[in-house]
């Protein structure tokens, strides 16, 4: 191999995968990159993995939402190629996703690799599903992780917890939560709980306005269209229960905008939904296609927002703190941030006013 090529080390040489079919294993390196040297870091990844295998073994890169296009990646793989062992050369590939995978299609893939095993492709999609899962997981800044999940045990109107609760429950660091915290304490926002740990005060609007606006700077969204028309709102509210319902979609999709602020605040003054508002922490791409194979992003000013999908953070574990299941509404916050975003700041602002009379109703002078 190129003597300019250096080995990567031993902990950088394990694949993402491997599909182990009875005609040879390919391992194969999953990208959400906009960056050639991130495929040239996993083609030399996988190049020192099949070169240390059976010859029948081969391997793939991987790489989607993406702006790199097929061309581009197929003239990066014939460069790779020509300084690697033409024992091995042959036996790498790449593909390229092409954002439709759902629903057992092959050709959600497209590049160098022909006449993939049977299965392949099937396997490959819940590979690249999980991977961009652990991805999206991660989106929110885990400083905002940390404040969403404060706001949320306020208004289960929860019991004060403590710092490795939060660490453990939010996937953050000590230093993030000690940060957090420290910042709220010079707001004067967290009550005076002793040693029993931490709770947020009861808020009033303006604060959960500021809460709302802050939350909808700090997630990601991604809008998509239908260019048929016939989707409303209320008519994939159903999709989606039923998708839920036969596991198609996960539980952890939730229902945010003005759909799910009508739940917490019947007296929403907003006539109908203009758009469905989906609150996820997996692909949002995946997740729109299984509700809707129709619906494509947003590309154009002029486009009717038809779906808005957030990238947040899991909600918490509700049986801790309620009795009742958890229902497929988005919180209280998540909903508020929608309303902010899409405009309504009158209407956030009654909901803001709702949300501070029905929590001081929930807590009681004792606790």
């Amino acid at each position: 191999m190129n003597n300019a090529l250096q080995k990567p080390k031993a902990l950088d040489t394990k694949a993402d995968g491997c599909w182990k079919g009875p005609k040879g294993h390919i391992h194969v390196e999953v990208k959400k990159t906009n960056s050639v040297r991130d495929v040239r870091g996993a083609l030399l990844t996988l190049a020192y993995l099949i070169g240390q295998e059976p010859s029948k073994n081969q391997a793939v890169c991987v790489v989607v939402e993406t702006r790199l296009s097929s061309g581009r990646l197929e003239e990066e793989l014939v460069r790779f190629r020509q300084v690697i062992h033409p024992a091995i050369a042959n036996r790498i590939h790449f593909l390229l996703g092409k954002g439709e995978a759902q629903g057992h299609h092959v050709n959600a893939f497209g590049g160098s690799m022909e006449n993939a095993p049977t299965g392949f492709y099937d396997w490959l999609e819940e590979l690249v599903a999980k991977k961009l899962q652990d991805v999206y997981a991660h989106q929110l800044p885990p400083r905002q992780i940390v404040v969403a999940a404060l706001v949320q045990l306020r208004l289960w109107n929860a019991s004060p917890v403590t710092v490795k609760y939060l660490q453990e429950t939010c996937r953050v660091s000590y230093p993030t939560v000690a940060a957090v915290l420290k910042e709220l304490a010079e707001l004067g926002w967290l009550e005076d709980s002793g040693e029993r740990g931490v709770r947020l005060r009861n808020l009033i609007s303006g604060e959960w306005m500021e809460l709302a606006r802050e939350h909808a700077r700090q997630r990601k969204v991604h809008l998509f269209t239908d260019p048929t028309g016939q989707n409303t709102p209320e008519k994939m509210v159903k999709r989606l229960a039923r998708l839920q319902d036969t596991d198609k979609l996960p539980q952890t999709v939730r229902i945010g905008g003005v759909i799910g602020a009508s739940e917490y605040f019947p007296e929403l003054d907003i006539t109908a939904a203009p758009r469905l508002d989906l609150c996820v922490d997996r692909d949002p791409s995946r997740i729109a296609k299984i509700l809707d194979a129709g619906l494509i992003h947003k590309a154009k000013p002029d486009q009717r927002i038809a779906v808005a999908v957030h990238v947040t953070s899991a909600p918490l574990d509700a049986t801790r703190w309620k009795s009742k299941p958890t229902r497929p509404w988005a919180s209280e916050l998540e909903c508020l941030a929608d309303l902010v975003e899409m405009g309504y700041t009158r209407e956030a602002s009654e909901m803001a006013i709702h949300i501070t009379a029905t929590n001081k109703e929930k807590s009681t002078p004792n606790e």
